[in-house]
């Protein structure tokens, strides 16, 4: 009896398999999946090396940043901005809120991370396990300005809380003009740290006239901005008080930054550091006077 084809004795394979095109998808496909597998590994790579090369961004969106106006207006912002891009390649997105609404956002996750000066909210958050990677970036003057003639006769006063209430004194009484600092800024939980309350308006005081140069508090980073906005001097206005005063607290603030516990944008981390790095700290070396460095 003859013997059956060879083929025959050949477990059958599917027709399409021996059709050239189809052959050429499996190992396109099979190509697939290897390189998808070497893709994953990859990124599992570079994510754990964002942490340790700054160069690394760990995502293409930069984090949203809460900041200070003061830092908006003196150009450190600006400063870290240009650095940014140059080293890491890519910045954050400026959020401008007072301190004190920054701080409320932070502690809601609402932003990503905050750069705010002195304010008690934050030793607050910070107890409360709301805000944490807390630290000092730089720190500026509280200035107390004022119209050149010393319409509140503060010209011999030397200590801050003083001068601040022979001012509102004045003030109550129709003699100066006082601007009180916005509500939720670093300079208003200041001026409630130092304990003085305006007094109440004096019955027939007169009404101060129109343009009349009030006394006010500025950060130095805030004053110097100022000047340069409107010239180098601003008419009929000058310092009375700044800096540190014997006897009375410190007349600084710190620039803080701090992130939520609320949210973790992976790129936070790695912008908080560099602000406390060598860069960082060199743009605010260069935005001196208005700023000094945390040691300073």
């Amino acid at each position: 009896m003859p013997l059956p084809p060879r083929h025959s004795q050949t477990p059958l394979a599917s027709p399409s398999a021996h059709q050239p095109g189809r052959r050429h998808a499996l190992r396109l496909c099979g190509s697939a999946w290897v390189l998808a597998g070497m893709a994953a590994g990859a990124a599992t790579l570079l994510g754990d090396a964002a942490w340790a090369n700054p160069r690394v961004a760990p995502r293409a969106d930069s984090p949203e940043v809460g900041v200070d106006p003061a830092l908006l207006a003196s150009g450190l912002t600006a400063r870290w901005g240009q650095a940014m891009r140059r080293d890491l390649g890519w910045a954050a997105r400026w959020t401008p809120l007072p301190s004190g609404a920054l701080l409320r956002a932070l502690a809601q996750g609402d932003i990503d991370m905050g750069v705010f000066l002195s304010h008690p909210q934050a030793e607050r958050l910070s107890q409360e396990g709301l805000i944490h990677d807390r630290h000092v970036l730089a720190r500026t003057d509280v200035l107390l300005l004022g119209p050149t003639q010393d319409d509140a006769g503060i010209r011999s006063e030397t200590a801050p809380a003083g001068a601040l209430r022979q001012v509102l004194a004045a003030h109550a009484a129709g003699a100066a003009s006082w601007r009180a600092p916005a509500p939720d800024t670093a300079l208003a939980a200041w001026l409630a740290g130092m304990g003085v309350q305006a007094p109440p308006q004096a019955n027939g005081a007169k009404a101060r006239p129109a343009g009349e140069v009030p006394y006010r508090l500025s950060t130095r980073a805030e004053w110097l901005a100022e000047q340069a906005q409107r010239g180098r001097q601003v008419a009929n206005t000058r310092i009375w008080l700044q800096g540190s005063a014997a006897g009375a607290p410190d007349m600084r603030l710190a620039c803080e930054v701090a992130r939520p516990f609320r949210t973790r944008h992976p790129g936070a981390r790695m912008l908080s550091q560099w602000l406390q790095g060598p860069l960082g700290q060199q743009a605010v070396r260069a935005s001196a006077p208005a700023w000094q460095a945390p040691q300073g």
